[in-house]
């Protein structure tokens, strides 16, 4: 099953695409997570997200995970970084020393991911295997007590903005209780039973949900039509300002930024507005270009120390 943007009034339709490949047999995935991780010691550990799935990624994601020494608690955040377009697939792990040294210098859990949307064939999707990869990770994670599992944040430079902005809209349980009720009936299922189904053939609950505190787009590219809709759920609007006004949304343009990002970062704000009736916070950097600087850190960080 293939989601991609739609309203409610084409429902019917997707019903029927929906009761066509619901039957097929739901696909593995693993992550073997390190000893030292699971003992909540300080160090960088390599992880393998497996899925024969992933519409990219050749069945692999790739993270880093780093912990720096005296980080590790409940109360500290956890930052899920998705690199800009590069075509190194190692850069996750060998390139990213900038945002190493901001986990030591502002204290949090690190996890670096291969983005899939710059290191495939430049299909969007690719930035779903990111996505799905890091919330398996975060949901094997999360009673290690390495982190605060409240306070994940995705982030990303240029096209990993856009990446985390997916990462955040995409990894949302849209359901509430009227559509759970409708597909509840469409399929003939336990109301108990209705998210688990829902996301059965691409990868399961642990795969597509987490809920994130927030996230930062810096200098981060968008494209309509590749969030997704629910589309069982009718009040969409109303759904979504629930689901996300209390969280950091956070973007980062420069006033001397490439042409790309000062047409499209205003696109993505606007999609809040329109869609969850949410004012994201948008702040456009005098003076910069197209680099991630340590205002524009700074400016995010402020708003995760105070959540």
């Amino acid at each position: 099953m293939r989601k991609t943007f739609c309203r409610p009034s084409i429902c019917a339709a997707l019903l029927f695409l929906f009761s066509s490949v619901i039957t097929s047999t739901t696909l593995a995935q693993t992550v073997s997570i390190p000893s030292g991780l699971k003992d909540a010691r300080p160090g960088t550990y390599d992880l393998t997200v497996r899925y024969s799935g992933y519409d990219q990624a050749p069945g692999a994601v790739k993270a880093m995970v780093y912990v720096p020494e005296g980080v590790v608690g409940e109360d500290r955040p956890v930052i899920v970084f998705f690199h800009g377009n590069t075509r190194d697939r190692k850069y996750y792990r060998d390139s990213v020393a900038y945002m190493t040294a901001r986990a030591d210098k502002y204290k949090f859990t690190l996890i670096s991911v291969q983005n899939w949307w710059s290191l495939g064939n430049g299909d969007v999707r690719g930035a779903n295997d990111s996505r799905r990869a890091v919330n398996l990770i975060l949901n094997q994670l999360k009673d290690e007590d390495l982190f605060d599992p409240e306070k994940a944040y995705p982030i990303g430079f240029s096209a990993g903005g856009y990446v985390a902005v997916l990462a955040f809209l995409n990894s949302l349980n849209q359901f509430e209780d009227q559509s759970i009720s409708l597909y509840s009936y469409e399929f003939e299922i336990d109301e108990d039973d209705v998210v688990a189904h829902y996301y059965s053939q691409v990868g399961g609950l642990e795969m597509n949900l987490y809920d994130y505190a927030g996230f930062a787009s810096f200098k981060g590219n968008y494209y309509e039509g590749y969030v997704d809709m629910n589309p069982f759920v009718e009040e969409y609007q109303e759904r979504w300002n629930m689901l996300v006004r209390e969280k950091t949304l956070f973007f980062a343009v420069g006033e001397n930024d490439v042409p790309r990002v000062k047409q499209q970062a205003p696109q993505a704000a606007d999609f809040f507005r329109m869609y969850a009736k949410v004012e994201p916070v948008y702040k456009v950097y005098p003076g910069e270009g197209h680099n991630l600087s340590e205002a524009n850190w700074n400016d995010f960080w402020k708003l995760v120390e105070a959540d």
